[in-house]
Formats: C-alpha cells, structure tokens, sequence
C-alpha cells in the first residue's frame, strides 16, 4: 500500500465513522429540529466522502459514481426541510 492508501485507511475512514455515530446521536436527540437537520445533512456529506475513499481505494468506478446520488439525496432534504420550516406545508 502506498503511504496515501495507509493514511486514508488508519486516519481518515475511522474518523470519519466515529463523527458519522456522533452526527447520528444528534440526529436522535438533537434539542432542535434545525440543529437535527444539519446534523443529518452533514452526516449524508460524511457518508458520501466515506463511500468516494472506499470506492477509490478498491478502485469502483460505480461507487464513486453513487455518492452524487447520496449528495443530491442531501441537498433535497434541505430543500425539503427549509420549505417546511418557511411554511410549515410541503406540498405545491
């Protein structure tokens, strides 16, 4: 392994797993719905950058591909949640 693959593999996936448990405990029991949203919008982000170094470093095209999904996944939570919280409707 080259000393990037061992630095993305004994640094960065295990803390990005432990901020990911830790975004996930605010989710839970965030003390207000706008700090559980944030919370979930930026464990999605973590997520996505686990899934990419996962992806790179077995080397699948698709995996990598699949985090643009799990970005446009987030970035409709937003959309959705700020709608809600601007009229507390989400329809039309």
């Amino acid at each position: 392994m080259t000393p990037v693959e061992l630095v993305l593999v004994y640094v960065a996936l295990p803390l990005l797993t432990i901020s990911s448990v830790l975004y996930l405990l605010v989710v839970y029991r965030g003390p207000t719905i706008s700090d559980r949203v944030l919370s979930a919008d930026v464990f999605f982000y973590t997520f996505t950058l686990f899934f990419g170094i996962v992806g790179l470093l077995l080397g699948s095209p698709v995996m990598v591909i699949c985090t643009v999904v799990l970005v446009l996944w987030a970035y409709a939570l937003d959309i959705y949640v700020a709608k809600y919280l601007e009229r507390g409707e989400l329809g039309d």
